[in-house]
């Protein structure tokens, strides 16, 4: 135990370092170079950790027993996938509303769940509710941007002032739930050095573009942990070989997301869409089978 114990708080030490300088790399770099090295990160690690899916379900099970088959697997999980693409296409401000609700209770779960354990309805609410102050936090120190992706994923105009007043509700919501956990739990040991690592995110947000603040947030705090999670949970253990392996079984989906996206840019370059909406757009498209993955793995590791 203390083996684990040391692990997750030396990955917690080198997340805060990382982030300090990529800190510094806003200061003192312009918007390219940090779009540059955003993209980067986001292709690498960001991809990576949501391409293991299909690994997944095939050690700790599919739910239904009649397509688990590697093939039956990767038609119906890529078929989600597509599903989800149409949905934007069809009905975007619906799709959007449904992905900022899934990124937002998986970015929570995957933050909250080692130190929660069961799924029980009120540690759902606390994933949820801290899940949105984060993305809206990002969402209020950029608002005029983030105005303009989802006008131009949706063709809908959102005020501005409505991401702050969503950024008050879920940080009051947040608060209760974790008040209400005071006496029931040991959440209250941690509520300090939440409260301070959301200002560290308050700092960066307000420091870095909008994409450079969503990486550091996607990539170091979100990324990186939830694949030590995946090869504690699939492979036992964090070391060079497992994370070997993990790269070996999800390399063909890997490439296959990245190629898929490629394409998609050079089909619509010279359109009106823009690259961020399109960006966003397809993140959204493969988060949602990746959130129901993830929560049926986190929820099979509390019984072993």
């Amino acid at each position: 135990m203390k083996k684990k114990g040391w692990k997750t708080a030396e990955l917690r030490n080198a997340m805060m370092v990382t982030t300090f300088f990529f800190l510094w790399l806003a200061i003192f770099f312009g918007e390219t170079v940090e779009e540059t090295l955003a993209f980067t990160l986001i292709f690498s690690f960001g991809i990576l950790h949501g391409a293991n899916d299909l690994e997944i379900l095939r050690r700790k099970g599919w739910p239904d027993r009649k397509l688990k088959s590697g093939r039956n697997m990767l038609i119906a999980y890529v078929g989600f996938v597509i599903l989800s693409a149409l949905l934007f296409y069809l009905i975007p401000m619906l799709a959007l509303v449904i992905f900022i609700s899934f990124s937002a209770y998986h970015f929570g779960e995957q933050h909250w769940i080692r130190r929660q354990g069961k799924h029980l309805p009120l540690q759902k609410l606390l994933f949820f509710t801290y899940g949105l102050v984060v993305l809206f936090l990002l969402f209020y120190s950029h608002a005029d941007e983030v105005s303009e992706v989802i006008l131009g994923i949706t063709g809908v105009s959102v005020p501005t002032i409505w991401f702050g007043r969503v950024l008050l509700v879920s940080l009051g919501l947040f608060v209760v739930i974790l008040c209400t956990n005071f006496f029931r739990s040991q959440l209250v040991r941690y509520a300090l050095r939440e409260f301070l690592l959301l200002g560290l995110f308050f700092l960066v947000f307000n420091t870095a573009s909008l994409l450079w603040a969503f990486a550091i947030y996607f990539v170091v705090w979100h990324s990186i942990p939830s694949l030590a999670d995946q090869l504690r949970l699939l492979y036992g253990t964090i070391s060079l070989k497992s994370g070997l392996q993990y790269v070996k079984s999800s390399a063909v989906y890997w490439v296959g997301a990245l190629v898929t996206l490629a394409v998609a840019f050079l089909v619509l370059k010279d359109s009106e869409f823009g690259y961020l909406p399109l960006f966003f757009s397809f993140l959204a498209a493969i988060t949602f089978p990746h959130v129901l993955v993830i929560t049926r793995l986190y929820g099979q590791g509390e019984n072993e």
